[in-house]
């Protein structure tokens, strides 16, 4: 009786939603019940499948929604989009290690560089293969400061320039999806899988010698190169270049003097990567072109949609 007395209870109040919401509600259960049958009727889903159900019942949910709650949940859905990408790209990557590419990217830094590879140089100057010197944890704390950089970013925009946030966010996301396809279509080894792999000269990743070095077990697993629990050949191009570029690009013209600060943050980054064995030259100067098509692209796009809006805005006031 319990059980009919709820259902009838919250029949009632779908018969009182508008007919937006209610279809609304209508298509998400019928979602979620079909998602239980087939979970049910098929092996439990993985991790990357989740999080990508997840995504679309928040846009269905959020979509157009006039909730407070629902808006921002939709303002900060490209996050959930690009965590659920990055896990998708890192479930496949036992299947992408083995065609990973090393070549073209490794030849390109020689021509560039007269011979050797730049992380080579700087590690032959600068790493002492048993124990990191003081430099490595600024350069492990650069490395990881990819993560939080442009998600503060992001948080800065939509508290303090909401008119800035969206157009961000687009951008991010677009660069973020055309990476995680490149690395679907062409998986490439960074410099310290080479080496381990006997392509390169020998070469430390700093990240994992520091994670190591501080006795956190667990973190120095994730970047030692398995494939189950992160994607190592995820390099080319480098988001790691990317994002901070597209920040730099994007805020060049809005926060003055500030530029130079995003500028020299791009230079340390680079820096970090190259030296750290995370990436070759040629993976951030694909990031920076990914980066800098995207933006002009993407921006062209909106710009045009927001001229057409506004046109249409105005023939629509009455005289």
């Amino acid at each position: 009786m319990g059980g009919r007395a709820a259902a009838g209870t919250l029949a009632r109040r779908m018969e009182t939603l508008p007919f937006s919401e209610r279809t609304r509600w209508l298509v998400v259960f019928g979602f979620v019940a079909i998602s239980f049958l087939a979970a049910t009727l098929k092996a439990f889903p993985s991790r990357p499948t989740i999080l990508i159900w997840f995504v679309v019942v928040a846009a269905m949910l959020c979509w157009r929604n006039p909730n407070r709650v629902a808006r921002v949940v939709w303002d900060w859905l490209p996050l959930l989009v690009i965590a659920a990408g990055y896990d998708l790209v890192r479930s496949r990557a036992p299947d992408l290690v083995p065609r990973a590419i090393t070549e073209p990217q490794l030849r390109f830094d020689e021509i560039l560089f007269f011979g050797t590879v730049p992380t080579v140089q700087l590690q032959d100057a600068l790493v002492d293969r048993n124990t990191p010197h003081w430099w490595d944890y600024p350069a492990w704390i650069m490395y990881l400061s990819h993560f939080v950089f442009t998600l503060c970013i992001a948080l800065w925009l939509y508290l303090r320039h909401r008119e800035w946030f969206h157009r961000f966010a687009i951008l991010i996301l677009t660069v973020s999806v055309c990476g995680f396809l490149t690395y679907f279509l062409l998986p490439a080894e960074p410099p310290w899988l080479a080496s381990r792999n006997g392509d390169l000269q020998h070469t430390t990743r700093i990240v994992h010698a520091v994670w190591a070095d501080l006795g956190i077990t667990d973190a120095a697993k994730v970047f030692a190169g398995d494939a189950k629990l992160a994607n190592p050949v995820a390099a080319l191009p480098s988001l790691h270049a990317a994002w901070p570029f597209m920040v730099l690009l994007f805020l060049w013209n809005k926060v003055g003097r500030w530029r130079w600060a995003i500028l020299a943050y791009n230079a340390a980054m680079v820096t970090v990567l190259v030296y750290g064995a995370e990436h070759y030259v040629s993976d951030i100067l694909l990031g920076w072109l990914y980066a800098t098509v995207v933006f002009i692209v993407v921006s062209r796009f909106l710009d045009r949609r927001e001229t057409r809006v506004a046109t249409a805005a105005r023939h629509e006031v009455p005289a």
